[in-house]
């Protein structure tokens, strides 16, 4: 065992089966929050850039994209977070062996699936944009950079796949400073093929393509280089069928969760759209506001499936219930804070961005309504990720679309027609939020998962 840690500090990974919890999850969970950060950094950089030196046909022409690929990524992550859960579960349980079998599926799955996704996205992307609707003069804008971004999906798909790898061994940092430098690189390039070379649409698509491919290369090099049995071996990139079943049984239910979210956000922008031009550009810009609340939830949530995988996998469950129930608290001190101190500021912050009376009238009152609420959010993501650290994670789907989807699309189409207000309308997020925690508390302390997940550990240990 000695051994096998002085490896694990080699390779900047994290063993949490041991040693003081919060910090444990901090240190998970510091690095991820970074790496949202940047993902943010880089979509705010391309806007920016596109906005002053492109036009509003170049970026009308990227948005109109967006998603569409907001649908793609989200899947590929929700299977590569599957993927990681079975990695982190050996990686827990001391199995080098095996955990090396599912380093090397992982990334073949996200090769050959990333190819496949290439190559029709690029055969298929301007029908798709015509069926979507797209206005015919930003088509012209839209199909080149769709293009090129979607030619380089394996490379996202690699990076992402990787990055998820990566974070189920501990190690939460090599992401997020892959992500960093990638920010930058994108930056440079924006300028480079938007501001100097005039390509508008097709230089933001070509600088995005180069920099997740410079990102792919990077992290593929990290993997190569680790010192641990996740090292990555290309002679030995291949489908281990056990294991990819196992992998794909936990990872398809939350790239189906992500895609019907992502279908049900669709919808509610819909009905934003019918409350006129303000409301539009006041909710754009509280979803900028909040988004420092999201990404700190997004962190604790991944951090807490890590911490949960590993902990599994060495079969110390009562270290996973504290390891959850400690994640619950620094939520609470995190996520609420937060939320008071945007609900406090959120006039003047608004401000910052648009002196417009009527827009920020719109988005003071979309983020009072909204951020007393988040909290529940959080719970949500937090339990959701404990029960999935565990591979359970098709009745999770179940529940988070069951609340967070279906039980919006009634209030969305049932309710709001009837009551027609923002006020109405923003109600969703109490109610659907509130309800979906309560199923997901119910299900931790009473739905049986662990036991569940247990039969299914010791039906794969006879099997692989």
């Amino acid at each position: 065992m000695l051994r096998r840690k002085q490896a694990h500090t080699a390779a900047a990974s994290l063993d949490v089966t041991e040693g003081v919890i919060w910090q444990q999850l901090l240190l998970l969970c510091v690095p991820i929050f970074l790496s949202s950060f940047f993902q943010q950094a880089h979509a705010l950089i391309n806007t920016f850039i596109l906005g002053q030196f492109g036009g509003k046909l170049a970026l009308g022409g990227v948005q109109a994209c967006a998603s569409l690929f907001e649908l793609a990524i989200g899947f590929s992550v929700g299977v590569g977070a599957g993927c990681a859960v079975i990695s982190g579960q050996f990686f827990g349980s001391r199995d080098d062996e095996r955990l090396s079998r599912s380093i090397h599926t992982a990334m073949t799955l996200a090769l050959a699936g990333g190819l496949a996704i290439s190559v029709a996205g690029v055969a298929f992307t301007p029908h798709i944009l015509a069926a979507m609707g797209t206005p015919a003069d930003l088509m012209p804008e839209a199909v080149p950079y769709a293009r090129c971004y979607a030619a380089a999906m394996v490379c996202s798909l690699v990076l992402n796949m990787g990055s998820a790898l990566l974070r189920s061994v501990g190690d939460t940092r090599t992401p997020a400073m892959i992500i960093a430098s990638g920010c930058v690189i994108n930056a440079a390039l924006d300028i480079l093929f938007v501001a100097v070379l005039h390509l508008e649409a097709l230089g933001c698509g070509l600088a995005t393509a180069l920099t997740l491919t410079v990102n792919a290369a990077f992290m593929t090099r990290r993997l190569m280089r680790a010192q641990g049995a996740w090292r990555l071996d290309l002679r030995r990139l291949r489908i281990d069928g056990r294991i990819c079943r196992s992998m794909l049984a936990t990872g398809l239910p939350l790239g189906i969760q992500s895609s019907v979210y992502s279908f049900s956000n669709i919808i509610l922008q819909s009905t934003v759209n019918t409350f006129g031009t303000d409301a539009v550009t006041g909710w754009g810009l509280s979803s900028r506001l909040d988004a420092i609340v999201w990404m700190v939830t997004e962190a604790l949530g991944v951090s807490v499936t890590t911490f949960a995988a590993q902990n599994f996998g060495a079969r110390n469950y009562e270290r996973m219930r504290r390891g959850y129930h400690t994640s619950l608290a620094i939520t609470v001190a995190l996520v609420g804070s937060l939320s008071a101190l945007l609900v406090a500021f959120v006039g003047p912050l608004s401000r910052i961005f648009i002196d417009d009376p009527a827009v920020t009238a719109y988005t003071t009152t979309m983020i009072h309504f909204i951020a007393p609420f988040y909290l529940f959010y959080s719970i949500v993501d937090n339990t959701s990720g404990a029960i999935r650290g565990s591979g359970e994670s098709l009745r999770p789907m179940l529940l988070t679309i069951l609340g967070t989807v279906v039980f919006r699309l009634i209030w969305l189409l049932a309710v709001v027609p009837l009551h027609h207000s923002i006020e109405t309308m923003l109600m969703v997020y109490p109610v659907t939020w509130i309800l979906t925690a309560i199923l997901f508390v119910a299900y931790h302390h009473w739905g049986g998962w662990l036991h569940l997940a247990e039969k299914r550990a010791e039906r794969r240990e006879l099997a692989i």
